[in-house]
């Protein structure tokens, strides 16, 4: 075997291996934020150190990277950067972290899966295009599956997860609008930049959120922890943010994005696992099966995508 063969086997090798360890960590985010609520933790506090812990370790990268200036930056791309930003890193996650003070990781993983019917939706309103019959297909059969996953005709369970899965949903739809609006910037001034910009603009949304919330009486508690919670603020900030950022970039260099995207497919399966095993959820039957429709739907759509960029 060349030494040429020897060295793409060996990249691909370690490719895979990064894309792996960064699967796991970001699918291992709800565990980590489910443990800091039941030590007490507000939502709206974790997603503040998330960003203030997160944001100087994505400026380092964009240090270590220092990736170029492209050449068709424009000069009110960095605004743009900022403004997407806090769609996808302040309003997206905020609603998120709420919703999953009300749900169970593995239901508020299945949720967010329904992204891409959003942006199927948002797209074709964009486009100002009808929307064709396989994705009108995709778009209600996953709302149908969705439905069993919060409980279907079981009036109890599914009033239950009523106001979370609403939030999560929600943040599903405007993380799905952020990749609808901002697809072009990821091109025109890369992802390292992008996400510098856009994680320093949500932090100051989140500062200018609390504020807010202070200055009409709402309170959030964000210096009155005991130091094992400031401890799962810095591993939500690094282990499921940083790290899976930096290996998924490092992964998709080495194997592409194509099969980066087919690696991803496993992190609603770990979160999952994780559920049952480190915070000992279960899923009712309907749910289990709402769940699983909804995982083979939207894998199915996505892995259909991907065949047909191969082409």
């Amino acid at each position: 075997m060349r030494a040429e063969e020897k060295r793409k086997i060996r990249e691909a090798a370690i490719g895979t291996i990064f894309l792996l360890i960064g699967t796991v960590c970001f699918a291992s985010k709800s565990i980590w934020i489910k443990w800091a609520f039941e030590m007490g933790a507000d939502p709206d506090a974790v997603l503040l150190y998330r960003q203030l812990f997160a944001v100087p370790l994505f400026w380092l990268i964009f240090l270590l990277y220092r990736p170029p200036m492209p050449d068709g930056m424009k000069k009110g791309d960095r605004w743009r950067a900022c403004v997407a930003g806090v769609f996808c890193f302040f309003l997206s996650p905020l609603l998120d972290f709420i919703g999953l003070n009300h749900v169970s990781a593995m239901v508020e993983r299945i949720l967010l899966m329904s992204c891409p019917i959003f942006v199927i939706v948002f797209t074709a309103c964009r486009d100002r295009k009808m929307v064709t019959i396989q994705d009108l297909f995709t778009v209600l059969a996953v709302m149908f599956a969705l439905f069993f996953a919060l409980g279907g005709w079981d009036n109890k369970l599914f009033q239950a997860n009523m106001i979370g899965s609403a939030c999560i949903l929600l943040s599903s739809a405007v993380y799905a609008g952020y990749l609808v609006l901002s697809g072009r910037l990821v091109h025109q001034i890369g992802g390292i930049r992008l996400n510098a910009y856009g994680m320093t603009a949500a932090g100051a949304a989140m500062m200018l959120y609390i504020g807010i919330k202070s200055t009409i009486g709402l309170n959030i508690p964000i210096a009155a922890y005991p130091p094992a919670v400031y401890g799962l603020f810095v591993l939500i900030a690094v282990v499921t943010t940083v790290i899976p950022f930096v290996l998924m970039l490092e992964g998709i260099k080495r194997i592409g994005a194509q099969r980066a995207a087919i690696i991803s497919m496993a992190g609603p399966v770990l979160t999952i696992f994780y559920g049952a095993l480190f915070l000992g959820e279960r899923l009712r039957l309907i749910q289990a099966i709402g769940c699983t429709a909804v995982f083979l739907i939207i894998t199915g759509m996505e892995y259909r995508k991907l065949k047909r960029g191969k082409k």
